[in-house]
């Protein structure tokens, strides 16, 4: 039978990357529900009673510190300091505004995309388009594709989905004329399977997208890993009602965006920051076992504890402890163990510098064109992911334009992906502004700057609408008697005029 569920070795080899990847972000509360995955039981072939007890206060007591999630969180937040643009044919709108059919704007999917791109390097964005069924003459129900009332209302879309790299399981390419095009992929997705108004209960699905024997595209829906036939089949066509021959579903990675596994960009942080809960583990261990002071007496008889001390040792500034002739007291205060916190802390550093090579890779001297900001750009693993991101968000709103009968041309979408200029002192701003005053510079190149500076926020056509409003707004104002800021109590003079 069909082994529908066959996962690909490129993508099992990777999973076990996925999943410590994915556990780290998850926070302290998934690192510790995984127990000894992460931290492993001291003395494990002991599997008494008392030993298991021993470590759960092991597991309790460690810290996991959540750098991963901290240094994924400021790279998202990174490339969208600045908003993505997209522009579309207004029919698409409705697809910016929701991508995915239930809410979700198509900034927060490449906010997804984004994130996953960065943590694992891999990614899937598939674009769907729903059909209408009408009622032949025979009577019986023919596939069609909405109509543009249909589309303008709203009532249909195509959407883009994000696939989880977990869940890209397989997957085959094949060679068309100098292109290589996507001939299967295979991924899987929940399926309820009963919703009784409050609970939801689910199984594994296969969604197989494939290239059938006359190169037109079908979609097979499989409920069972094996089977000989699937549950649902579709054959999705575009907007004039012909068979599409390529499937629409991209791949996005953290180098390319080709259908074989990138490596993942956190990986390293992450195990880093996995083995530095290890370190806690045993750093926090020893400070309860051997971090209090320990009160040791010696010289003293049986009859004196009893007789004489009751059975007690009074500490303090209202205390007092009489001892016998030749007895003695001291506190016991541990020597500090530093070769933990040590290992802590380096594996810190380690992640520091990890986190900083995200963004600008390490480099030999270099001149000062060598090390423009748009080289940097172009090399970094964070510039590189919104780049790919971006490029897969412009294909899938290309194929939504296949979809609705849309023109393809002009469609582009665009994301940040300068990183590295360090915001602007005074005397920088004011000297690109004098350039532009000077005629050294355009409006444009002007703002551009001002904008990698991390000043100009806006559009340039607004800002310019905005200043120009502001200008011709603006009230006279000048200083009374009293030293105060008012308006003007004669009218402005005109200007002169041009010669």
């Amino acid at each position: 039978m069909p082994n529908v569920g066959f996962v690909r070795d490129e993508v099992r080899r990777r999973l076990p990357q996925y999943e410590l990847i994915r556990d780290c972000l998850a926070g302290e509360h998934q690192v510790k529900f995984r127990k000894t995955r992460y931290l492993p039981m001291p003395s494990a072939e002991d599997t008494s009673k008392e030993n298991v007890s021993r470590y759960d206060t092991y597991l309790a007591r460690a810290m996991f510190f959540g750098m991963a999630e901290q240094t994924l969180s400021g790279f998202v937040g990174q490339i969208f300091m600045r908003e993505p643009t997209a522009k579309v044919p207004a029919i698409l709108k409705a697809v910016v505004d929701d991508a995915t059919g239930s809410g979700v704007p198509l900034k927060q999917q490449a906010m997804a995309a984004a994130s996953h791109g960065l943590a694992y390097g891999r990614l899937g964005l598939y674009v769907d388009y729903p059909v209408t069924n009408i009622v032949a003459a025979d009577g019986t129900d023919e596939e069609q594709p909405a109509t543009i009332a249909d589309i303008e209302a709203g009532d249909v879309r195509p959407t883009i989905r994000v696939i989880e790299p977990w869940d890209c399981l397989n997957y085959r390419v094949k060679a068309r004329g100098a292109k290589v095009i996507l001939s299967l992929v295979v991924f899987r997705e929940d399926r309820i399977i009963d919703d009784d108004g409050f609970e939801t209960k689910t199984k594994d699905q296969w969604r197989v997208l494939r290239l059938d024997e006359n190169d037109e595209y079908v979609i097979e829906i499989y409920h069972a890993r094996s089977g000989p036939q699937p549950a649902e089949r579709y054959e999705p066509r575009d907007a004039s009602g012909k068979r599409l021959t390529e499937i629409p579903f991209t791949f996005v990675g953290s180098i390319n965006n080709e259908a074989t596994p990138n490596p993942p960009p956190m990986y390293q942080l992450c195990s880093i920051n996995i083995h530095h809960y290890m370190n806690s583990a045993d750093y926090e261990e020893s400070v309860f076992i051997v971090g209090q002071p320990t009160l040791a007496a010696a010289g003293l008889t049986e009859e004196w504890v009893t007789k004489v001390l009751k059975g007690r040792l009074a500490m303090g500034a209202r205390g007092g402890i009489p001892l016998p002739v030749g007895a003695s007291i001291e506190l016991l205060q541990a020597q500090p163990n530093t070769i933990a916190k040590e290992a802590m802390d380096k594996k810190e550093d380690q992640m520091i510098a990890i986190g900083a090579k995200f963004r600008r890779p390490d480099q030999v001297q270099r001149t000062a064109t060598e090390s423009d900001i748009d080289n940097v750009s172009e090399t970094s693993v964070l510039s590189k992911v919104a780049q790919n991101v971006a490029s897969g968000f412009k294909w899938a709103l290309e194929w939504c334009a296949v979809f609705v009968g849309a023109p393809e041309t002009g469609i582009d979408y665009d994301m940040n992906t300068e990183f590295d200029l360090v915001n602007l002192t005074p005397e920088e701003q004011n000297a690109i502004v004098a350039a532009w005053k000077a005629e050294a510079l355009t409006f444009e190149e002007m703002r551009d700057a001002l904008r990698r500076g991390g000043l100009a926020t806006v559009p340039d056509a607004k800002a310019k609408s905005d200043i120009e409003a502001a200008r011709a707004d603006m009230t006279e104002l000048e200083i009374d008697k009293e030293g105060r800021l008012t308006e003007a109590t004669t009218p402005p003079k005109p200007a002169p005029a041009a010669e």
